[in-house]
């Protein structure tokens, strides 16, 4: 409704009556002016009548036509000498507000800053308001309000839409004499509620966009400092404006309870009117309560926001009051569809306020959705894509709402495909716009500059960088996935960095083992969102956290059909594993092949309910992979037991190295040389191109030692040969290009400074892709009786008779093996849920395939369901043990084509996800009867090894032994070559043993392993030691008897540097990875 009154402006000119005469001058200078400015003042006000025409197109959804309109107004503000004057509030804030609905938050952020400090510039400006001493009451209210009653009974007052502000100087005589600008007074007429609005509404928008770095913001603090003066007439009804202002600026300030008292003082004026800023008062006590999750607090501020917002055409602050009211309906649990919303779109309609209509129209779908309405939803839907036809809003956070929403829909009924567009124009809006985004941004760049202190920039990072929680989702939904599926690995670095600077080194490893994370499910699907919710749904409880467990079981209570599906796979998985995993009885392929096809159709009924509760309001923990301390780690950690962690970042390979009570931190000092080494190691190896004959003269070679022991060296800060006898174990979390890297095959300096050996004969060595991953997950060990051999040829040319000869050596050796008949009854996504041991000897030639997008089975390559994204599907329990030694990496063209290491974390990632514990995957092919002597001994010692040990053992077995190179594809054929022998790590140092600590039931000791006897069929006499390693058995260790204990010195590498991204200086030469003992 329009409540406006205007002043004369001849009233103007009686004010300032004596003080003109005061000098003769003076006084002809003003007689001359102003009455050219008391007739302006009739035609123009503060802000223009321009600047609400703009509000039409805002109104309407055309953000971006606004936006220019609101552009231009600007030029016609008031402008002085002394700069632009508060109008300009106005015009920067409701660019921001067009910016801000577009998604383009850097520009909003700025105009709704400059608004700020144009507000701070003039911060007195409403001293020299001509404010009336009391307001009426509001006499002629026709506003009809179709959507509910309000519960408030304070009356509406009259208030006028401008008032009086004197602006200029009464005392231009003193300028006159003394010199300066002479400022003749002036009476301006100021749209005072307006720009009270503004401010406000650029102090809400600021926080909200800063997040939390706003209360560390210098401006923040000085809005705070200004505002807490209150500048306004002192006891005086006008005081509730100030009150609204500083409670938002508390806000920003993070004094959370000063922002509440001020805002609830801020809702009447003079204690008993209702005023047209009211609205937005109760709109930001909503939005406080929300963040608490007082609900029902919020529920009820949004209702009565709407209600005043109507009585004074509040039109924007109604529309958000709606969209919050209607989530708070939701995330609060309330019952049935949110009363009210198709009234309020109507109202909307009829009033020609589109961006109103479609946003409430968007919210009743949800409420209706959330509802079980379905067919309601979806109408709802329908209006309001024919109400955003053509407005450029489509392209903006209402067409993302709408988008997102409409994505939901489309999944409960049952229609993926369908729901793929809009979820995909959804979430590419939302990867723009998205607040979380744009506040670890911010976040990122304010430390950076120096913004803030160390502490406080860790705080912020702690805060940003963080898991989504419940309330995350709960919240927004859209911009949690948003943030999940975008990669910001630079914050992280940056995290890790400032870290380290403040010397917290267990905690830069934790952080390390975070960026592999975020790393991992930005590769995902929604980010990882769906993942999560299948191991809350499917996983073995000893694998989840008891928040995990909690929430599975909330799930099956939301959605009883998820918990009906558990059932049934539980029920027929359990009827597969009492069949044979391939068998000649027809009747029982007859009914494998019918669960099998049972199983798929249960788990894609899983899956799509599981895509459909990905986008709801519903929490998921991500259980794996999980996250571990330090301390934890090093708890549980044996003695003996070394664990280097290595990663890359945009600067620097950081290299952390602890036992079971030291650690150290280090720098690698020059990453382009220890690439250059590996590529040269590789290359002397024998790996030129990955299908290349290798000459036999190049196997009595011993070049390749030389990068190796240079490789060692950088990688573990030069450390010495007594160092390495301490331990039994080396468990190696790569990252990076180091995934290239043979760790067993670098070469330790023996005591006489001249040889060296392979550190493979020092200690068992394993891999893992992360840190938290060092550590057995909970389950119990199972006997793996259902093990898949998959025979075919590694090397193009080898012989068909070797690869039958080696299929028959490993089915022979394992009990309970068989191979898989073809075609395969299942695909391999489903099929892997029955098989707990698969190996696979052949090659696996999927060059242009993504690290996800390979077939583990091959058997089913190319079709639905095959690749390993798939095997990270539900069913979940992929095989306990899987082993590929035709899995490639760049290792086999030594680096010569490049490669980042990714395809190899991501591959052992998903494989892992998938269920599996234990994978022995190949760097390069070797092929033939090595390979196969290498695989078959290890199998055989799974059951009475740790498969570290296991492994081990048998790389040391076949090193003693010699090469029939008939039997070796990889050879180059020559009559000079009849036997030669297998210790060169062309043949045993290609394979990478990624394992998670799993134990056999005996021995659980790595030392009795060891010492344990071969095989029945293989006893003999202990082989002698490799030729190049001479004290091999004495770095091995007496049986059980732990090495001896040595003091540690305290770490070399000292202070780590004076700011974010320096490198921290060198350790001194030799000082190895040895550090000091943990604080307890």
């Amino acid at each position: 409704m329009n409540l406006s009154t205007t002043t004369h402006p001849m009233q103007m000119c009686k004010l300032l009556g004596k003080r003109l005469l005061i000098a003769a001058a003076v006084v002809a200078l003003t007689l001359s002016i102003v009455p050219t400015l008391c007739a302006q003042g009739r035609s123009k006000s503060a802000p223009h009548d321009g600047y609400f025409f703009s509000f039409g197109a805002f109104w309407d959804g055309d953000f971006a036509t606004a936006a220019k309109n609101f552009r231009d107004s600007a030029k016609s503000g008031v402008k002085s000498t002394e700069g632009r004057w508060i109008d300009s509030i106005c015009y920067h804030t409701m660019l921001g507000e067009s910016y801000y609905h577009m998604g383009d938050n850097a520009s909003a952020l700025d105009q709704y800053s400059s608004a700020l400090q144009l507000y701070l510039a003039h911060r007195d400006w409403m001293l020299r308001v001509d404010f009336p001493a009391n307001i009426d009451r509001e006499q002629n209210l026709n506003t009809n309000i179709t959507w509910g009653v309000s519960t408030r009974t304070a009356p509406i007052g009259h208030f006028p839409d401008k008032f009086q502000s004197m602006q200029g100087r009464l005392d231009n005589d003193q300028v006159v004499q003394k010199g300066g600008v002479v400022s003749p007074p002036i009476l301006y007429p100021v749209h005072v509620s307006e720009v009270v609005r503004c401010t406000a509404v650029a102090l809400s928008r600021r926080r909200e966009l800063m997040g939390p770095v706003s209360e560390h913001d210098p401006l923040t603090a000085q809005l705070v400092d200004a505002l807490s003066r209150r500048p306004g007439p002192p006891n005086h009804w006008a005081q509730c404006w100030i009150e609204l202002e500083l409670g938002l600026a508390y806000a920003a300030a993070g004094k959370i309870p000063q922002a509440v008292s001020e805002l609830q003082k801020a809702i009447l004026a003079g204690g008993t009117f209702d005023h047209p800023l009211t609205c937005l008062a109760l709109l930001e006590l909503g939005k406080l309560a929300f963040e608490q999750g007082k609900y029902d607090v919020a529920l009820t501020m949004f209702s009565e926001a709407t209600f005043s917002a109507a009585y004074f055409d509040r039109y924007e602050v109604m529309e958000e009051a709606f969209r919050y009211a209607a989530v708070t309906h939701v995330v609060s649990g309330q019952k049935g569809p949110m009363a009210g919303l198709a009234a309020a779109s109507g109202w909307a309609k009829q009033k020609r306020i589109r961006m109103m209509n479609i946003t409430v129209l968007t919210s009743l779908a949800e409420t209706l959705d959330y509802a079980g309405d379905a067919a309601g939803a979806a109408d709802a839907i329908a209006q309001a894509r024919r109400e955003m036809a053509r407005a450029e809003m489509a392209n903006g956070a209402g067409g993302a709402r709408l988008n997102y929403q409409a994505a939901k829909i489309f999944l409960r009924a049952g229609n993926p495909t369908a729901a793929k567009q809009p979820l995909a124009a959804a979430l590419a809006y939302q990867q723009v716009a998205s607040k979380w985004l744009f506040h670890i941004a911010l976040a990122d760049r304010t430390i950076a500059a120096g913004g803030v202190t160390e502490r406080i920039g860790d705080i912020l990072y702690t805060q940003l960088l963080r898991e989504p929680n419940a309330i995350d989702f709960s919240h927004d939904p859209l911009d949690t996935l948003a943030m999940l599926s975008t990669p910001h690995p630079l914050p992280y670095e940056h995290w890790l960095e400032l870290v380290l600077l403040r010397k917290e080194q267990e905690r830069a490893i934790e952080i390390a083992d975070r960026i592999r994370r975020h790393r991992f499910f930005s590769a995902l699907t929604l980010g990882g969102r769906v993942h999560a919710l299948r191991w809350i749904l499917e996983a073995p409880q000893e694998m989840l956290s008891q928040t995990a467990v909690l929430q599975k079981q909330d799930l099956q209570v939301r959605y009883p059909i998820l918990a009906e599906l558990t059932k049934q796979v539980a029920r027929t998985k359990a009827a597969l594993d009492a069949l044979p995993l391939a068998t000649e009885d027809q009747e029982q392929r007859k009914q494998q092949a019918a669960l099998l096809l049972e199983l798929a159709k249960l788990s894609t009924a899983e899956e799509l309910l599981l895509e459909q509760v990905s986008l709801e309001r519903v929490p998921s923990e991500f259980a794996f992979p999980p996250i571990r301390t330090v301390r934890e780690v090093q708890g549980a950690l044996a003695d003996g037991v070394l664990v280097l962690v290595y990663l890359q970042t945009s600067r620097n390979v950081y290299a952390f190295a602890f036992t079971k009570d030291k650690y150290a931190t280090f720098v690698v000092e020059t990453p382009a040389k220890v690439r250059l080494d590996t590529a040269e190691m590789l290359r002397l190896i024998g790996n030129y191109d990955r299908t290349q004959p290798v000459d036999p003269s190049a196997i009595a070679s011993e070049a390749w030692k030389v990068p190796a022991a240079k490789i060692l060296k950088q990688l573990t800060n030069n450390a010495k040969a007594e160092d390495w006898a301490k331990y039994r174990e080396v468990v190696v979390v790569p990252d990076g290009p180091l995934w290239y890297v043979p760790f067993e095959a670098l070469q330790i300096p023996l005591a006489d400074g001249k040889t060296t050996q392979s550190l493979a004969t020092t200690a068992a060595i394993r891999y893992t892709p992360m840190m938290s991953l060092v550590l057995p997950d909970g389950r119990g060990k199972k006997p793996l009786s259902r093990t898949a051999v998959i025979v075919g040829r590694m090397i193009p040319r080898e012989d068909e008779a070797i690869v039958q000869s080696n299929s028959a050596a490993i089915l022979g050796a394992i009990p309970g093996s068989t191979t898989l008949p073809t075609p395969v009854v299942a695909p391999g996504g489903t099929l892997s849920a029955t098989i707990d041991r698969l190996i696979l000897y052949g090659d696996i030639d999927e060059p242009s395939k993504g690290p996800l997008e390979w077939s583990p089975l091959q058997l089913d390559r190319g079709k639905p369901l095959s690749t390993l994204s798939d095997w990270m599907m539900l069913p979940f329990a992929g095989p306990d043990e899987v082993i590929i030694p035709g899995y490639h990496t760049p290792a086999e063209y030594a680096l010569k084509r490049g490669g980042t290491g990714d395809e190899v974390f991501l591959s052992v990632m998903g494989l892992l996800s998938s269920g599996s514990r234990s994978l022995l995957l190949s760097r390069w092919r070797v092929g033939g009867q090595s390979t196969q002597a290498l695989v078959r001994e290890y199998v055989q010692e799974l059951p009475h090894a740790s498969a570290s040990e296991a492994w081990r053992r048998s790389v040391q077995l076949f090193r003693a032994g010699r090469l029939d190179p008939a039997a070796e594809p990889r050879l180059k054929s020559t009559t000079a070559a009849s036997d030669l022998p297998a210790d060169h790590p062309f043949f045993w140092g290609g394979y990478m043993l990624v394992d998670t600590a799993s134990q056999p039931g005996v021995p659980s000791d790595p030392v009795d392993a060891v010492a344990r006897p071969a095989p029945a069929e293989e006893k003999k006499a202990p082989p002698p030691p490799p030729a190049e390693e001479k004290d091999a058995a004495a770095a091995i260790g007496v049986p059980g008897e732990a090495p001896k204990k040595e003091p540690m010195p305290e770490p070399a590498d000292g202070p780590i540097g004076p700011r974010i991204g320096d490198v921290p200086p060198a350790p001194a030469p030799g000082a190895g990875f040895e550090g000091k003992p943990e604080a307890k």
